[in-house]
């Protein structure tokens, strides 16, 4: 297929009809372009009927999960035997990162926020002893101890829509004020975890954000468009798909509106937390390529299988105890018993595509630069221009797609259309930077995230699984047990699920 062809159809094509087929041409470029994906992993666990029998392992308590929840209830079990399986290459799950050729970044979730001190005591002390947070009284909150890492308020973000830049994703004018004054009460009220909010909030849980707006706002097509760009972008869902309560603490769980909230970037995104935890941790305890294949129930505690990937053998871990930190809608193969918990949990599939560039980029950047395109599955992207990096060759821009639940299947789709999703994306780069940044390009990196988040609906928080599991001695973990999809509430999550085993 010709070029000029070829750019006609993909400056047509949204990323989700891109995924759909395999027959897309696309031009030859320089560069280098890996995709990183679990996607076709689960093929083992049919495979490994065939491996052999490896070494039988003996722990008190295994964990499922090698992301934040997971590790999180590591560190909470420290000084115990454990041992902790991760099906991926790294530790981190959607808080991962990689370093290629000496230049780090994140492939997941790249940045959090200081904590207020109504948030968890559990998980502020967790990050104080990690020597993560430090409390500032004069702001009356937990910040970062590694201040090179906090994004200069002045270049934070800056949002583009039909060519034209704006500082705020959520257009000016009286329809703003009214909606900033609408969530006015909910400030100081929107704690994290969120298993502690207020009872008589909890019914914001049974609607919809949109619903929640249209019972009090005019809602323009523009604003909405900014609205569902927010929830998106943290929440995996529309406004018409999210509770009033998840968009309701999107806006207000912190003081914005009274103080300066320290940003936190580094270069390795939410990974610099990974590795916080996972250094506190027994490396051997700690094992990565490991699929787990089953789980059953045995004489009070758990006989499981598990896939050891580097070596095609299968280990056999009895246990006392489980904590399954991984994701729930696994467990339809791994302990169909538990799965019906999980079946209705809905989840956003992401992209995450790093640019990596030769910094001949002369435009200044923004950290977070908000995008508002046709294609409405696409974030924007971040810029590693305004993260201290260390790195003067090299420069990275991040970019995220948000994707729907229907286009998961689609994701095998992937690796053969990685030239085509790379050639779509640097069209929306292009646009951005008002020229072509393809010459700059040295390599690009794609991780594919089937289930990346689950999407907060209306119901879906505060129906804690571990409330009536069927066994004291297994607790689930994960922001995907009625939990919102950030940092925080992983980390709580994965503490408490410790702290229940044979409760």
């Amino acid at each position: 297929m010709e070029r000029r062809k070829f750019l006609k159809i993909s400056s047509l094509a949204t990323l989700p009809l891109i995924l759909k087929s395999c027959d897309w041409s696309s031009p030859k470029r320089d560069f280098a372009i890996t995709v990183y994906t679990d996607i076709h992993t689960g093929h083992l666990i049919f495979e490994s009927s065939t491996f052999p029998k490896d070494e039988k392992i003996t722990t008190e308590t295994l964990i499922v999960g090698g992301g934040v929840a997971g590790l999180s209830a590591a560190n909470y079990l420290k000084g115990q035997d454990f041992m902790l399986c991760e099906l991926s290459d790294n530790l981190g799950g959607t808080s991962s990162s990689i370093d290629s050729n000496g230049t780090t970044f994140a492939q997941g979730a790249h940045y959090d926020l200081a904590y207020p001190s109504n948030y968890g005591q559990e998980g502020l002390a967790l990050l104080a002893s990690l020597d993560i947070v430090e409390y500032q009284p004069w702001k009356d909150s937990w910040s970062f101890k590694d201040r090179q890492f906090i994004i200069p308020n002045p270049r934070k973000n800056q949002c583009f829509q039909d060519g034209k830049m704006r500082s705020d994703v959520l257009p000016e004018g009286e329809l703003k004020q009214n909606f900033q004054s609408l969530l006015k009460p909910y400030y100081g009220r929107m704690p994290m975890p969120t298993t502690e909010i207020d009872e008589d909030l909890k019914g914001l849980n049974e609607i919809s954000f949109h619903d929640f707006l249209n019972q009090n706002l005019s809602l323009t097509p523009t604003f909405k468009r900014g609205l569902d760009y927010h929830m998106l972008d943290d929440w995996g869902g529309t406004t018409d798909q999210v509770s009033a309560l998840a968009g309701i603490h999107y806006f207000t769980c912190r003081p914005y509106e009274t103080q300066v909230v320290d940003l936190f970037s580094p270069p390795d995104g939410n990974g610099y937390f990974i590795k916080r935890l996972a250094g506190n941790l027994p490396a051997e305890s700690l094992r990565t390529r490991h699929l787990v294949k089953s789980i059953q129930a045995n004489d009070g505690g758990f006989v499981t299988q598990v896939v050891d990937i580097a070596s095609k053998t299968v280990k056999e871990i009895e246990s006392l105890n489980v904590v399954y930190a991984g994701q729930k809608h696994a467990l339809k193969y791994i302990m169909p018993e538990q799965y019906t918990y999980f079946e209705q949990n809905t989840y956003a599939p992401w992209l995450v595509l790093n640019f990596i560039l030769d910094n001949k980029l002369d435009k200044k950047g923004f950290w977070q630069n908000e995008m508002l395109m046709e294609d409405e599955t696409f974030m924007g992207f971040v810029d590693s221009d305004m993260q201290e990096t260390g790195d003067t060759e090299s420069r990275v821009l991040t970019a995220y797609y948000c994707l729907p639940p229907a286009s998961r299947n689609d994701l095998k789709n992937v690796e053969a259309n990685k030239e085509v999703i790379v050639e779509k994306t640097v069209g929306y780069l292009n646009e951005y930077f008002d020229q072509d940044i393809s010459g700059m390009i040295k390599e690009v990196h794609i991780k594919v995230m089937g289930h990346a988040m689950p999407i907060p609906t209306p119901d879906y928080l505060f129906d804690d699984k571990n409330e009536n599991r069927l066994y004291t001695n297994m607790t689930f973990a994960g922001v995907d047990n009625a939990r919102l999809p950030l940092f925080f509430e992983a980390m709580d999550s994965g503490i408490q699920a410790a702290k229940l085993l044979g409760k």
